[in-house]
């Protein structure tokens, strides 16, 4: 299990990578996913394309993200094999335009199914985002 849970946060990571530092369109986003047209699943708000996805990390700059610890792995099935992950990313990033210290600052949290394709590589079968928590030192920025 810990060879999968290290997979799972390679993939985290090379996903945040191709939205906030190569700034990767929803092309380029969507070949993290197994299904044709992925959302971003948002509770409480407005399920979100992986092109406005897109268009809202082209409002900052600087960008980075941190998983937290814990991640918690639940395997759920294995043809095709299928696991759980839930757990949280640290996101930041300057927003373009505005002065040095408008920095948003959050707590996202991850809810995902994740399950490897044909060719034995993880994607995403459904990405669920269930919170974002901004810091009390954020600067104000809008997700939509």
């Amino acid at each position: 299990m810990e060879r999968v849970r290290s997979d799972i946060i390679e993939l985290c990571n090379a996903f945040h990578d191709c939205v906030m530092i190569d700034k990767g369109d929803g092309i380029a986003q969507a070949a993290f996913f197994v299904h044709e047209r992925p959302v971003i699943h948002i509770p409480h708000g407005t399920d979100i394309t992986l092109h406005e996805n897109y268009q809202i990390h082209q409002r900052l700059d600087r960008e980075r993200h941190i998983p937290l610890e814990p991640w918690d792995i639940q395997p759920l099935g294995a043809e095709p094999e299928r696991v759980r992950a839930v757990g949280a990313v640290y996101w930041e990033g300057h927003i373009v335009g505005a002065p040095d210290d408008a920095v948003l600052k959050a707590v996202v949290g991850e809810d995902w199914i994740v399950q490897r394709d044909d060719e034995g590589q993880w994607k995403f079968a459904l990405y669920v985002n269930p919170f974002h928590y901004f810091l009390p030192d954020s600067a104000p920025f809008e997700i939509s």
